[in-house]
């Protein structure tokens, strides 16, 4: 009796049963889900963190599973980005990608001598922005995948004549594998490669016209050149607004004068629209014999000239009646250290540096990138991803709307004062030097380096010479010794910030120039011969204080 009434106790209590069974079916099931939604995430997850350092369009979804109880079906949906829990300087250190400028092709100039020495860093730094860019040299050859066109392969030998002569050395080495330099990596004259240099900016000007007839713009450049591209899309969607590039024509770069002729400065870079390419081919690149004789002509004022491109500017003035508008300091002829930083320039942004070496080109590029993380990853208004993967080419000439009525004066450029707290003011030489038993002097003092104050002026014993009238005292000290020449800068011009002085030279300046070392063997006796400079810290500091005023943000 006992045991049928047990038995029937279960049979009578169903609910109690199903509620076992429930608390069993909820275990087993907490546990698989646990064990797979675990592998699920490693799998669609295996690199979680590592993305944080991308901008906010590049980075990968994240994503959430969910299993269903009916049936073994994994649903994934997209959610929010899951910040990165891998240290900072774990993470891969991707380019900050400036907009890619499809509308502008770009044209680098080099030598044969020069070309694998330059513009490897340019095609690996800020070239990856211009998807249109073309290499020309005097000698037809190829940086990786990179095609290089020789730019004098198709100029009229007969008017060039004997000043082809190195021209026609290359290429007979090239075809004989000789290679153009030595055992010691020592290659020919480069005085020669100089000399070829002024045939080719006219026929890489037809040429690039040729390849690309319907650009808004040309951006020709040296193999020397450093580019800031990001300041590139502010200055072109201004220069589209006052200038169509369909029908107003321009051609902008640094002004540079030989005697009363002006001309943009090659080296700086120098741009050309659309609208001057059609003035200066009327009849585009179908009428052979209007470009041969274009050829012919510039060849011709080429072999009695300095420069190519004083001989572009020749052609853009006699062919297009347009000369050279000058955007400097936008166009820069010189490097980050040779720059007069000054009042004039410190608040202006930079689009062109010239005269680096591909070490300065790294530390330019170095320096974009740095800028670019701390900004906003600026896109033009109407920019879709179709723009940023190359799909949909973005036109100049064909802007939206609200691209014209976009306000520019917020744009973040990269400034002069951004190029001198990176380069410049943590490297300049701050505390007072004196010399042993000495009370006096108010000039920081390097020995061994160059910082450029003679460009600006100099005492020498022709200057003085040349003075009217008669001359101070000081002023024919200053070049006698490395003690009057520090004097004449801290005692007597009062607006004078740095000085340098090598043997009967003394070199001064209103302007601040941070300079190079100069080659020595490192002995203290042959640094100090070779040249020693100066800075007045105190006098820096007042005019970067005034310098910063005027700069926004």
């Amino acid at each position: 009796m006992m045991a049928h009434s047990t038995t029937w106790g279960w049979r009578r209590s169903p609910l109690l049963v199903c509620s076992i069974v429930v608390l069993f079916v909820l275990l087993m099931q907490s546990w698989f889900l646990f064990r797979y939604n675990v592998r699920v995430s490693a799998l669609l997850h295996p690199f979680d963190g590592l993305d944080a350092a991308l901008p906010a369009y590049a980075q990968p979804a994240t994503y959430t599973v969910t299993i269903t109880k009916a049936a073994p079906t994994v649903t994934v949906t997209e959610a929010a980005p899951i910040p990165s829990a891998v240290p900072a300087e774990q993470l891969p250190k991707t380019p900050a990608q400036v907009a890619p400028l499809h509308d502008v092709v770009l044209s680098i100039k080099t030598g044969g001598t020069v070309i694998f020495n330059r513009v490897p860093i340019q095609l690996l730094t800020f070239v990856q922005y211009f998807p249109n860019t073309l290499v020309y040299s005097d000698l037809k050859t190829k940086l990786g995948d990179w095609e290089v066109t020789d730019a004098l392969s198709h100029i009229s030998a007969d008017v060039a004549g004997d000043s082809l002569k190195h021209w026609r050395t290359m290429q007979e080495l090239n075809l004989q594998g000789a290679g153009l330099a030595d055992a010691e990596g020592k290659v020919g004259d480069l005085k020669e490669g100089w000399a070829l240099d002024r045939f080719k900016n006219v026929p890489i000007m037809i040429e690039t016209y040729r390849r690309h007839p319907r650009a808004s713009y040309y951006l020709f450049i040296d193999g020397d050149t450093s580019m800031v591209t990001s300041n590139w899309w502010p200055f072109l969607l201004e220069l589209t607004k006052k200038h169509d590039p369909l029908s107003s024509p321009i051609y902008q770069g640094s002004a540079s004068n030989i005697g009363s002729f002006s001309f943009g400065h090659g080296g700086s870079g120098y741009l050309i629209n659309q609208a001057a390419m059609r003035k200066m081919f009327p009849k585009g690149m179908v009428d052979q014999a209007f470009l041969d004789d274009l050829e012919r002509n510039y060849t011709k004022v080429a072999s009695h000239s300095c420069c190519g491109d004083v001989v572009l500017a020749h052609a853009m003035v006699d062919r297009g009646g347009m000369p050279i508008d000058s955007k400097g300091p936008f166009f820069q002829g010189d490097s980050w250290w040779n720059v007069p930083w000054k009042e004039d320039n410190f608040c202006k942004p930079v689009g062109t540096m010239h005269h680096h070496l591909p070490e300065d080109m790294q530390e330019m590029w170095e320096f974009e990138q740095a800028m670019l993380r701390k900004n906003d990853m600026w896109r033009p208004a109407g920019w879709t991803p179709q723009h940023e993967q190359g799909v949909v080419k973005w036109r100049f000439t064909h802007m939206p709307p609200e691209v014209r009525d976009m306000n520019l004066s917020d744009y973040k450029h990269i400034l002069y004062r951004d190029m001198y707290d990176w380069f410049v003011a943590q490297r300049l030489p701050r505390e007072v030097t004196r010399e042993e038993g000495e009370d006096w002097g108010d000039s920081a003092v390097r020995i061994g380096w160059d910082n450029r104050s003679w460009t600006e002026g100099e005492f020498n014993e022709d200057r003085i010479k040349e003075m009217e009238g008669e001359v101070e005292q000081w002023k024919k000290d200053a070049f006698t010794s490395e003690k009057d020449c520090r004097l004449a800068c801290e005692k007597h011009m009062e607006k004078c910030l740095q000085w340098f002085y090598r043997k009967d030279h003394c070199g001064y300046s209103e302007h601040l120039k941070y300079g190079r070392r100069l080659p020595h063997d490192g002995k203290a006796s042959e640094r100090r011969e070779r040249g020693v400079s100066g800075w007045i810290p105190r006098r820096i500091e007042e005019e970067e204080k005034k310098w910063r005023a005027k700069c926004p943000g």
